[in-house]
């Protein structure tokens, strides 16, 4: 039996915590699960079509994700040992990019049903859709503040991406980010005071994604956390709040690398010659996470590393 060991710090000599990823290892898109102790990635979906985004209930307990499965993109959801994998949404257009509610009951997701990228939710005790944003550029990429009253996303709506945030109840919206380059997937901080996001920022040497921070009040106090020739995207907040995990551009391709929340203590965690992207942390805050074998088919793995 596999053991996934979650706890509050980011490496060796402390317990390593759990996360969920995409990777094209296998020769198509699957969802794979590994822990920062470099463990050998295990494939939860182990499907023919493309399966992407990884997104974990609040206890730990299942993976939402989307999938080209039925023909188009859906979202779907499974146990954290990636049995009873089931379709959530039905609709021709594309639903995309899941995000659980912290309390459980909702997932917020991008779709084009109404002819552009909107932001909607999806109510999980009864499959309602609520469509939440409505604007005729792009709003992408949901990512929800802890005390789930509020979404942050992504946006291209004065033909830009920027990062706005709306009430989830009211509706309201907030842009945060305003600069002449690209400004995308944001990620809220465990203690909600602070968002991590990848930004392009022509006053820089190259005009490349590098990961900034900034105030969630009103987008102020803006900070880089890195600064490399190559994009870094998609960061994700371990619950700790002291670890930030995220895909790095190199040699053509995405790996994942974990460091500290201000930017310091970074290493390469995932680099296995293919494609590795997506980086989601477990919000279980239980002791261990089990992973039943049978359940799973391991792949073979170039580097992986612990700290």
């Amino acid at each position: 039996m596999f053991l996934f060991v979650v706890d509050s710090a980011m490496g060796q000599p402390h317990p390593p915590m759990t996360i969920a990823f995409a990777s094209d290892v296998s020769g198509d898109w699957e969802i794979y699960l590994t822990d920062t102790a470099g463990k050998r990635p295990i494939n939860l979906t182990h499907n023919p079509a493309a399966d992407y985004y990884p997104t974990w209930s609040p206890d730990g307990t299942q993976i939402a994700f989307f999938s080209r499965r039925d023909g188009n993109h859906e979202i779907y959801v499974m146990q954290a040992d990636g049995t009873n994998q089931q379709r959530l949404t039905h609709h021709p257009a594309t639903d995309k990019a899941p995000a659980w509610s912290p309390d459980g009951t909702r997932l917020a997701f991008t779709s084009n049903r109404g002819g552009h990228f909107d932001i909607y939710l999806l109510h999980l005790n009864n499959d309602e859709v609520e469509h939440l944003t409505e604007n005729p550029f792009e709003d992408e990429a949901p990512a929800w503040s802890p005390d789930g009253n509020r979404l942050v996303f992504h946006s291209k709506r004065e033909l830009n991406w920027d990062i706005y945030v709306v009430n989830v109840d009211s509706g309201v919206e907030q842009r945060l980010t305003d600069q002449p380059l690209m400004d995308t997937y944001p990620a809220w901080s465990p203690d909600g005071s602070r968002i991590v996001y990848a930004s392009m920022h022509a006053e820089a040497a190259l005009a490349d994604f590098d990961l900034y921070i900034m105030d969630a009040i009103d987008g102020g106090n803006k900070q880089v956390l890195t600064d490399t020739p190559t994009d870094e995207a998609v960061p994700a907040w371990a619950p700790d709040g002291d670890t930030i995990a995220f895909q790095f551009e190199e040699d053509g391709r995405w790996v994942i690398h974990v460091m500290r929340a201000d930017g310091s203590e970074r290493h390469e965690l995932i680099n296995n010659g293919a494609w590795a992207a997506q980086p989601k942390w477990s919000n279980s805050r239980s002791d261990v996470l089990l992973v039943v074998p049978s359940a799973l088919q391991i792949q073979q793995w170039g580097k992986i590393r612990a700290p």
